[in-house]
């Protein structure tokens, strides 16, 4: 599996992986203000965009088969990891684990990683805590459905 760095001209892609993997959560949660499906593709551009984002798609033979977002901060040698989805055609394939373990190796400067996931989802959790990412102890309830947990790797 190869990871590219995004590119404007790839919106339309990540878009459409974003929506195909959040919109399963969303109509299970109802996360009116918290889904990545909920954003229009403007609003997810203009997130890729940012000063200190990086975008990488996830290719497997030579198809885009998932995406994430990385927020850097230099200053506290940190980084977050967000909206990070793999099309459900390809989910339970290990391609997210691999993707998250290159893109660390990627940013050598990074010495923390945090992201939040659903609680209730446990194929993510157990993924991340797979990968040495260890709970902070803090979460917050989203709606009476759903609950985000924090996650952090040193």
């Amino acid at each position: 599996m190869e990871i590219v760095e995004f590119k404007e001209s790839d919106i339309d892609i990540v878009y459409e992986i974003q929506q195909a993997a959040y919109k399963p959560l969303y109509e299970k949660y109802h996360d009116d203000n918290s889904n990545p499906y909920m954003e229009s593709k403007e609003t997810v551009l203009r997130k890729y965009m940012r000063t200190g984002t990086k975008g990488y798609l996830f290719i497997r033979n030579g198809v885009p088969v998932g995406a994430v977002r990385i927020s850097l901060y230099p200053e506290s040698k940190s980084g977050r990891v967000s909206a990070l989805g793999v099309h459900p055609q390809y989910q339970g394939q290990g391609i997210a684990q691999q993707a998250l373990l290159k893109i660390e190796k990627i940013h050598k400067g990074v010495e923390r990683w945090f992201l939040d996931t659903i609680l209730q989802e446990s194929g993510n959790c157990h993924l991340y805590e797979k990968i040495g990412y260890k709970r902070t102890g803090r979460t917050e309830e989203i709606n009476e459905k759903m609950t985000l947990v924090f996650y952090e790797k040193q």
